[in-house]
């Protein structure tokens, strides 16, 4: 009896001793937030360029994959999320139109206030490594008027290394058109340079954006981008890219990123 109770508290004790305890969930969301500078054209139909601030901003469930931000997305939010498509606000901030920084060639005409706009945004992933990005916007200032963009991105990963390359299209209503390629006769009389010209709302412009991604750690990362576009109809006819400024849009940059948990109320603590 002695021995049959010792070997059944050992089995006992083994079983124990097998089971591991579960780890705690982590709870509340998995925030990434990224900044860093970035060159770009100084406005549109501009030969410039300026360094301007680009980040993202991106929240998840701490057990799902770090989802995909290209660095030339809007600042939005999905508040709608099926995985495979993702909608929600979006805004971006458009720099001014003025003499500095080297467009004293535009003298003459109208200056155009820095712009805040404001839309929504549609993602919609084709399969694992093709998604499908829209934004549609509202100038609420400066030049007032609707701009679109639409992007498709191709992207694959490689252990530490994600790449994505994609075509990139915008669109601008004739307000947005007009307040950067249309000249007023007593602009061109002023400037001397430009003759008068009405610009219509249509296709703004057609590039391409190349990015990688390092992921240092689950925390850390950095993204180096660079793009191109070429302006187009309207836009590309307008005396004001043709004689003062340039077809061809570039932007480049780099963006640090950190990921940490947050167990927030309101939309991150639901």
């Amino acid at each position: 009896m002695a021995v049959a109770n010792f070997l059944a508290m050992s089995a006992v004790a083994a079983n124990a001793a097998d089971v591991a305890p579960s780890p705690a969930p982590v709870e509340g969301w998995t925030v990434t937030l990224g900044l860093g500078p970035q060159v770009v054209t100084s406005f549109p139909g501009a030969q410039t360029v300026r360094v301007w601030p680009t980040g993202n901003f991106a929240y998840r469930k701490p057990n799902e994959p770090a989802p995909f931000v290209a660095p030339d997305d809007g600042f939005g939010i999905a508040l709608l999320d099926f995985g495979w498509i993702k909608a929600g606000p979006v805004g971006r901030i458009m720099s001014n139109r003025g003499l500095s920084d080297g467009n004293g060639n535009f003298y003459g005409l109208r200056n155009v206030n820095w712009t805040l706009e404001l839309g929504g945004f549609l993602d919609v992933y084709l399969s694992e490594h093709l998604r499908t990005h829209l934004e549609l916007r509202q100038g609420v200032n400066g030049h007032d008027g609707l701009v679109g963009n639409v992007a498709i991105d191709a992207i694959q990963k490689f252990d530490a290394f994600t790449f994505s390359i994609g075509p990139r299209l915008a669109l601008g209503n004739s307000q947005f058109m007009q307040s950067y390629f249309s000249v007023s006769p007593s602009e061109a009389l002023a400037n001397g340079k430009v003759y008068p010209y009405q610009a219509y709302g249509g296709v703004t412009s057609f590039g391409g954006l190349a990015t990688v991604k390092y992921d240092f750690d689950p925390s850390w990362s950095a993204t180096l981008f660079g793009g191109y576009d070429r302006l187009m109809n309207s836009a590309a006819a307008s005396p004001i890219p043709n004689r003062l400024g340039s077809l061809n849009e570039y932007t480049g940059g780099v963006i640090i990123a950190y990921s940490f948990n947050f167990k927030g109320i309101g939309i991150l603590g639901f």
